[in-house]
């Protein structure tokens, strides 16, 4: 739906009781940050204007979009909730001038690397990064390949990698999926 304020992008109802509507037009011949209007109307289905909001957006679509704005404000409240708790920390690590890229990860345990072996799905991706290695795609070796393929462990398989000879550098790989 077109008006003179813009294209109707969002419709909602605006309370619980269902009787004001609020309307979020988009004007794209505008710049970013003045080209959005909002209105609101009374919810009338016998209007010729809510008529034609209705086409686009049904009255279960308002009623859902209202339910999950509800939730989203919900959320909000939470986590400006947590700041106000936590301002004292977040000032301080902000203070602190430590760029967010020098925040260094915590040393990975034994036990993490076991259990990686136990989490089907990632156990499977770090077996897919592995074969991507050059070292492992380029080999000959099916035997050593198919050994590999079997391990059942994250142990088994750094024990296969090695025996071959495999060194992983000590730079990050890039993430795979």
């Amino acid at each position: 739906m077109k008006t003179k304020e813009g294209r109707l992008v969002n419709a909602r109802f605006s309370d619980y009781s269902c009787q004001m509507i609020r309307l979020e037009f988009k004007d794209y011949d505008k710049p970013e940050g003045e080209n959005l209007s909002i209105q609101m109307h009374t919810y009338n289905p016998e209007n010729k204007f809510i008529k034609e909001v209705l086409k686009e957006h049904s009255e279960e679509d308002l009623q859902r979009n209202y339910h999950e704005f509800n939730k989203m404000e919900n959320l909000r409240q939470k986590m400006f909730q947590k700041f106000v708790e936590r301002f004292d920390e977040i000032i301080d690590y902000l203070d602190s001038g430590i760029p967010a890229q020098q925040v260094v990860a915590a040393p990975v345990t034994l036990q993490e690397v076991v259990n990686l072996g136990k989490n089907p799905e990632e156990f499977f991706k770090l077996k897919l990064e592995i074969f991507e290695l050059p070292e492992v795609k380029t080999s000959k070796d099916r035997k050593w390949k198919a050994s590999m393929r079997k391990a059942s462990t994250t142990l088994e398989l750094f024990a296969l990698l090695n025996e071959a000879g495999v060194v992983l550098d000590s730079a990050p790989s890039e993430p795979q999926g």
